[in-house]
């Protein structure tokens, strides 16, 4: 009785033991406490290189100004929306028709819309889009576009034939204000989504 007494506690300690030097060796796969000083700024997209080059046709970009286009001094026209197949966006509109339909009051007004579009930041102008995927099968766009969906970013499919073939681009947005397009953009990459400022 006394040896298995004894086996008993030369196990435990030896457990003890393996347990404290575990606890405090250092691991080598963990960086504990080592963050940056600063958080890391997104790119001026007002600089940044036209991530779409490479895609474009023999004709350039689709909307890229010729020399008998409007001048730069004239405003560009507003751009139309293109009309995309989305059948979760129309079950949720038709649902949210026959909720007024019944008679179900908002919980909150809605709120004014506004006159005016809002001004762009100074120094930038246009419209922004953030790129989040391109993709040759329309099914794996349309995968990452409800992905987003889940995430409560508002994306859309554009279509474009470009020497390679054709690709389906996944964008969010438009954005006419620099600051709404980055605190998107940050949104979308603590979701581990990495997106690429496209001006138009």
């Amino acid at each position: 009785m006394f040896g298995l007494m004894a086996g008993l506690l030369v196990g435990l300690l030896v457990a003890v033991l393996v347990a404290f030097y575990i606890t405090k060796a250092p691991v080598p796969f963990v960086s504990k406490g080592t963050r940056p000083a600063a958080p890391a700024q997104p790119p001026d997209p007002a600089n940044a290189p036209d991530p779409n080059r490479s895609l474009y046709g023999r004709d350039g970009p689709a909307g890229a100004p010729s020399a008998s286009g409007p001048s730069a001094t004239q405003p560009a026209p507003a751009p139309v929306p293109q009309a995309t197949r989305d059948p979760l966006g129309d079950f949720l509109a038709s649902q949210n028709v026959d909720k007024t339909r019944k008679g179900a009051q908002p919980s909150a007004p809605p709120a004014a819309a506004p006159s005016q579009a809002p001004a762009p930041a100074p120094g930038a102008s246009g419209t922004y889009f953030l790129q989040v995927g391109a993709y040759r099968v329309i099914e794996d766009a349309e995968a990452l576009k409800a992905k987003l969906a889940f995430m409560g970013f508002e994306a859309r499919l554009e279509t474009a034939d470009v020497a390679a073939g054709t690709v389906h681009r996944v964008r969010v947005g438009p954005f006419t204000r620099l600051d709404d397009m980055n605190r998107t953009r940050a949104r979308l990459a603590e979701n581990g989504i990495e997106a690429a400022v496209v001006k138009k």
